[in-house]
């Protein structure tokens, strides 16, 4: 149907600068937010074909668990943005049971996600990425490298099934741990009952505890340390100096198991350390004249803070047996699932994005070699389906390539409608605290979000989009970016502060923020639009205030 049918007088975001055809009748009503947290720049071709496979996984838990009743999750690519639109699907009382049902659905995976998650989930996925990397793209006849091609969208096409069956259990129990505290501790700020699952070992504490090391193996090879100053971003060359044929093996076994991180957002054209080891480099080298805080000396203090705070919990409970009862269930829980929230990011999102990429270089060379592109790259500018029929079928898409480059550029500098569609309904209640809100501020000097790790800190801003920027921040650097996710570990651990643009307290920021005991802001509206780079500012982690000085 077309952009702007008359009979939806409340349509907002559709222009002739943003044009829109909605797939479905209806699809007008609903309200489509643009998911700037994930995907906040324009999408390649390939890119958007990515992004369908994540919005066909939102579904995924109701087949896991043998129901079919709404709401669902819709998704939409226009002119390169991604948008996504909740469909509740009934109304009103209907509405409500379906709601209760699907809740107490997830609470009842509470108890069972550990075990989905190590039993069933991880070997599962280790078994989609062998199958990916397995994949006869270089060596295969047309035949097989298609197949190949499609049994690896295949894969992450149930990766991403995975991915919204692991987490459910995982964020009910932080969502209702954070309830019963906020019920017991009289004006708690919002991220504060989110410290008592703080502190435990998991994957990404091993990867900033493999990030110090090389940072240290770095700084006891002096020739090592003067290239990694000198802005040496080479693994090879560091391998030909003194010492650097070991720095160069622990490098590569630290790749070997972390370097699908790397990428700042869900973007297939972003490369992982494990492709592009030089920001990794970067990282080390900043460590040589600054060393953070140890891995385990931080994750130890904040593991005693939380037990401080469990312990303050229980005292106010002490005459309430059945309610202290539950705060013991939620927290034994929370502590050994909780981490999924983010570690699902390490193995799904980021690990599935790196096989992915990978994927479609190689399918790119292919392509390449059999004079359908100029060069691998290319790929990216075509969608998942085409590449499949090239790999079959080999035809000339250069030309193609290049119209759609143009569109792409084109696209990129536009800024997109935050809605489409019906206007967000304000009397629609509090946003969950994954999203979080987005708090508009009218004071000149002052943003205001959602304190979603504690602490005040003062120092320059650092505006980041992307993960090609990660070398520009400097020790004390205060870092403004759209989001993050567990790929800046090593930019978290010298930074100062955090601010985003998106987020509630258990969005990615700040999960891995606190983490990592760094202050954080998530959800200050348009904070990397409204602050400049290097701009003096202040941020208050409990209250949420971003002062611009």
């Amino acid at each position: 149907m077309t952009a702007e049918p008359p009979s939806v007088p409340d349509l907002v975001g559709v222009s002739p600068d943003f044009p829109v055809e909605f797939d479905r009748p209806g699809d007008e009503r609903l309200t489509w937010d643009w998911d700037d947290m994930h995907m906040p720049f324009a999408l390649t071709p390939l890119g958007a074909s990515w992004v369908r496979v994540i919005g066909q996984g939102f579904g995924s838990w109701r087949a896991h668990l043998g129901v079919d009743f709404p709401p669902r999750t819709r998704t939409a690519i226009w002119n390169g943005y991604a948008y996504f639109a909740y469909d509740p699907g009934a109304e009103g009382e209907e509405l409500k049971r379906i709601e209760q049902e699907t809740t107490e659905l997830m609470r009842a995976q509470i108890p069972v996600a550990e075990a989905y998650w190590r039993e069933e989930a991880l070997p599962e996925l280790e078994s989609i990425y062998r199958q990916m990397r397995d994949a006869p793209i270089e060596t295969g006849t047309l035949a097989e490298a298609a197949d190949g091609w499609l049994r690896g969208w295949a894969g992450v096409d149930r990766a991403w099934q995975v991915h919204f069956i692991a987490i459910n259990g995982p964020y009910q129990v932080l969502e209702d741990l954070a309830d019963l505290y906020e019920k017991v501790v009289n004006d708690a700020g919002a991220g504060e009952s989110l410290r008592l699952v703080q502190g435990s070992r998991h994957e990404l504490y091993a990867t900033e505890v493999g990030v110090e090391r090389l940072g240290a193996s770095a700084a006891r090879r002096p020739a090592v340390a003067a290239a990694l100053r000198g802005g040496t971003r080479s693994t090879e060359s560091l391998a030909e100096l003194p010492g650097g044929g070991e720095f160069a093996a622990e490098l590569r076994a630290f790749l070997d198991e972390h370097g699908h991180l790397g990428q700042s957002v869900d973007d297939l054209t972003l490369a992982s350390w494990g492709d592009e080891p030089g920001q990794l480099l970067a990282e080390i080298g900043k460590r040589l004249d600054h060393t953070p805080e140890a891995a385990e000396t931080r994750r130890a203090r904040l593991e005693r803070e939380a037990e401080e705070l469990a312990e303050g919990v229980r005292a106010r409970l002490s005459e309430q047996p059945d309610e202290r009862d539950r705060f013991e269930f939620l927290l034994d829980h929370a502590r050994r699932i909780g981490p999924i929230t983010e570690i699902h990011n390490y193995w799904i999102d980021r690990m599935a994005q790196a096989h992915t990429r990978r994927l479609a270089l190689r399918a790119g060379a292919r392509l390449t070699r059999d004079g359908v592109l100029d060069r691998p790259e290319d790929v990216f500018y075509l969608d998942r389906d085409e590449v499949a029929q090239l790999l079959l079928d080999p035809i000339d898409r250069r030309v193609l390539v290049i119209e759609r480059r143009e569109v792409h550029e084109r696209q990129r500098r536009s800024t997109p409608p935050r809605v489409v569609g019906r206007a967000p309904d304000p009397a629609a209640g509090p946003v969950d605290r994954f999203d979080g809100a987005r708090i508009e501020s009218t004071e000149a000097d002052v943003l205001r979000g959602t304190g979603a790790s504690a602490g005040q800190v003062r120092g320059p801003a650092r505006v980041v989009l992307t993960s090609a920027e990660f070398d520009r921040v400097r020790p004390g650097d205060v870092i403004v970016c759209p989001s993050s996710n567990p790929s800046w570990v090593p930019v978290f651990t010298i930074a100062g502060g955090l601010v985003t643009n998106t987020g509630g307290v258990l969005s990615h920021a700040a999960v891995v923020a606190r983490e990592f005991g760094l202050p954080a802001v998530v959800g200050a509206r348009d904070a990397t639009s409204r602050i400049t780079d290097g701009q003096l500012i202040e941020i208050d982690g409990t209250a949420g205030t971003v002062r611009l000085l």
